[in-house]
């Protein structure tokens, strides 16, 4: 161990001066890392917010798009739902008028079967072949006329629901053109 510390005590200083500039040559090269470093973190922290930001501007864009658009559905199946209600309003009328024809149909049979006609053999059968027609026929006018406003309603149904639905994709779909 005496020739380490008489080796030591002789280079002394040339050693420590050596060890001084690896400490600085160290230091330096730790600095720039560190500024290197962090101005990568600061370009990255930078696209992290824009990031961020972008995507929480177009989040509000899409929320406000959407609130719209539930808007437009909100307004068009309240239109239809109007729609709706004319159309069994329509519907109810011609039940009504169909109603009072089977009642005026049902009169006119009455008479026919009462009438004088009847009374006479001759004419008897006639009358009653006359009766028995017209009692068809209304039977058959009744009926067609209830299978009438079945479909009518069924159709004024579908109407107003194709128009509302065709009114609203028109106006879902007029927003995407203006933009």
């Amino acid at each position: 161990m005496t020739p380490l510390l008489a080796l030591l005590g002789k280079y002394w200083k040339p050693f420590a001066i050596t060890l001084l500039v690896a400490f600085l040559f160290w230091r330096v090269f730790d600095a720039g890392y560190e500024s290197a470093d962090s101005a990568w973190k600061q370009q990255w922290l930078q696209r992290d917010l824009a990031d961020s930001t972008a995507t929480l501007h177009r989040e509000v864009a899409e929320r406000a798009e959407e609130r719209r658009r539930q808007l437009v559905v909100v307004e068009e199946r309240k239109r239809a739902d109007d729609e709706l209600a004319k159309v069994q309003a329509n519907v109810d009328a011609a039940n009504r008028a169909g109603d009072g024809l089977q009642q005026q149909l049902a009169t006119l049979r009455r008479q026919l079967a009462r009438s004088e006609t009847g009374r006479i053999s001759a004419i008897a059968a006639a009358g009653a072949t006359k009766a028995e027609t017209t009692r068809v026929l209304a039977e058959l006018l009744g009926e067609s006329d209830k299978r009438a406003g079945i479909y009518a309603k069924e159709a004024d149904e579908r109407y107003a629901a194709g128009s509302s639905c065709e009114r609203t994709y028109d106006k879902v779909i007029s927003s995407k053109e203006n933009e």
